[in-house]
């Protein structure tokens, strides 16, 4: 498409779901600049307003059916894009104002869907198979920190999960294309990038020679020794030691997401999940005994099919003996074309509503006992913004926490050490070393 064919189209990109979205949507937004194409809010009334929708639970099907009826009614052509978009387009070619439905293949090819949509007169849908190629795509965001997808699609078969059929087969960006993508989020002054995929810890199977998450992180961290990389989440089974000699050194920040899902053996064996809680426990028990200070955070589905109170039970004195900072909490949603969906002994609505409360109040007690024990400590922090407050500006540490930093002159993306001196309602008040 010519760069002059499109100067000053104004175009709104709205995003919903996991961080491999919000890497996407920052892809899409570096193509479209690039291509002299404005990019604008919701409220700034764009000429295309593009949804990219997520599938995970009811409710972000819900969410992203929202944000497209709001994008139709500020009188934008609208494109859906992503995992729902993708999986039942029918559901949303009903919509009033939706004139685009494509999937998650066609984020890369945007520029031609503008096209596509300029010259159709009625609504169409475009959803072609997500197991496409991954290559390098330009990005953008004014963001502190940089999202870089190294992997999409998972092979595993987990029966609550419609993720899979939403993203297609594990694929892996080759390490060439990595180390070049992170040079160039290096030169944009990024300092640091996050790691991001649908399941890392996959990565680099499916390539020739073979790779590993252990093996592509090593490469980044000699090639970038100023930037510090944060992984996503990353399942139990798949964390290697190796990663604590980079978070000891700082090359690797000290935060892991390691999902759980359900403190029950039983449960996690009717989840086709692959460890127990044995294995969870020993591997988070080890990953603290190594660095005491790194935050560990997780995810637990509550009201599976067939969990009982004991079940629920199980999993919450699991989840209080073990050394996490924060959960996050979903209580299980029905999602269709999974085994789970035909499982028998659905748990009532009132009863997941009661145990995500329960959790959600343990992970708030974690957190806080996590954040208090941090006055005086040494943090690495990456600057976000400037405050309302004079000399104030906002950060976020390496291992995972709001701080605010009393200094002058700070530039958002600038990485530093400071100095907890006290805590505040708001979070972790410091000063520079």
């Amino acid at each position: 498409m010519e760069k002059n064919l499109c100067i000053k189209m104004r175009i709104a990109i709205a995003t919903l779901g996991c961080k491999v979205n919000q890497s996407e949507s920052a892809s899409m937004e570096g193509m479209l600049r690039n291509n002299n194409y404005e990019i604008v809010a919701y409220a700034d009334n764009p000429d295309i307003c593009i949804v990219n929708t997520c599938t995970v639970t009811a409710k972000s099907d819900y969410q992203s059916r929202q944000l497209i009826r709001k994008a139709a009614r500020s009188g934008a052509k609208v494109i859906a894009t992503g995992c729902y978009a993708q999986l039942r387009p029918d559901e949303l070619s009903g919509l009033d104002g939706i004139g685009l439905i494509t999937g998650n293949s066609a984020k890369g090819q945007i520029l031609n869907y503008i096209e596509k949509l300029q010259t159709n007169n009625k609504p169409s849908i475009a959803i072609d198979s997500p197991n496409t190629l991954l290559s390098p795509q330009p990005y953008y965001s004014t963001k502190s920190r940089a999202f870089l997808k190294i992997q999409d699609g998972c092979n595993n078969r987990c029966s609550y999960c419609s993720v899979p059929l939403a993203r297609g087969k594990s694929r892996s960006l080759s390490p060439e294309d990595v180390l070049v993508s992170a040079g160039k989020l290096s030169n944009d002054g990024y300092n640091e990038i996050v790691l991001t995929g649908i399941h890392i810890g996959s990565y680099g199977l499916d390539i020739q020679p073979k790779c590993s998450l252990l093996s592509i992180v090593q490469m980044l961290i000699t090639s970038y020794p100023h930037i510090r990389f944060r992984l996503s989440s990353i399942e139990p089974h798949e964390f290697k030691e190796e990663f604590l000699t980079f978070i000891k050194d700082g090359s690797v920040c000290a935060h892991l997401h390691i999902p759980l899902q359900s403190g029950s053996d039983k449960i996690l064996k009717e989840m086709n999940r692959s460890y127990s809680t044995t294995f969870f426990k020993n591997i988070i028990d080890k990953i603290i005994s190594a660095c005491p200070y790194i935050s560990i955070g997780t995810d637990v589905i509550v009201g599976f099919p067939g969990e009982s109170e004991m079940d629920f039970n199980d999993t919450v004195k699991f989840i209080e003996h073990l050394s996490l900072s924060y959960l996050h909490v979903f209580p299980y949603s029905r999602r269709p074309d999974t085994s789970a969906s035909l499982l028998a002994s659905q748990v009532d609505p009132h009863i997941k509503h009661r145990r995500v409360n329960i959790l959600l109040d343990i992970s708030t007690k974690k957190k806080n006992a996590y954040i208090n024990n941090k006055l005086e400590n040494i943090l690495d922090v990456i600057v976000e913004n400037k405050t309302e407050t004079h000399g104030i500006y906002k950060g976020i540490s390496s291992n995972y926490m709001k701080v605010f930093i009393k200094a002058d002159n700070l530039a958002r993306g600038h990485r530093l050490k400071v100095k907890v001196i006290s805590l505040t309602d708001s979070g972790l008040l410091s000063e520079p070393l």
